[in-house]
């Protein structure tokens, strides 16, 4: 099981890790949410982000805080936005710049996706762990 033991130690702490940033970036949002002004924004612009594969168009959203003052940000995740468009924008009152709009892929698929694949690696490493276990206990690795 030398071999394995490593992979399923890898595999389990891989999983663990990613588990604990999925529940990070979950409770950072939820307390975004719970303490954020809610502010009407618009997408003013678009930034074109090049990768291997391509280039993707991220949306530029331009809203003002209760004081008045104007901030723009663009987002995470290239969603489906036209330039004119509103927005509903949740903002840090006391640090303007974290803003995120209110829509799925901003606000959870980081975390859901984290917490998928670290749920996907502990799954694997338990899974070989019940599978080597039983093997040498049914005396398949007499050795």
């Amino acid at each position: 099981m030398s071999s394995n033991k490593t992979a399923v130690i890898v595999s389990l702490a891989l999983g663990a890790a990613l588990l604990a940033g999925s529940a990070y970036m979950y409770v950072s949002t939820q307390e975004l949410i719970s303490t954020a002004v809610k502010v009407p924004g618009t997408v003013v612009d678009f930034e074109r982000r090049s990768s291997k594969g391509g280039s993707t168009d991220y949306p530029v959203i331009e809203f003002a805080t209760a004081s008045g003052k104007t901030h723009r940000f663009t987002t995470s995740g290239a969603g489906d936005f036209a330039r004119g468009e509103s927005v509903e924008v949740y903002y840090d009152d006391s640090d303007p710049a974290n803003a995120r709009v209110n829509v799925f892929i901003e606000l959870w698929l980081g975390s859901l996706a984290l917490g998928a694949f670290g749920l996907l690696c502990l799954g694997v490493g338990v899974g070989t762990l019940l599978y080597e276990r039983s093997r040498t206990n049914s005396g398949i690795d007499n050795k």
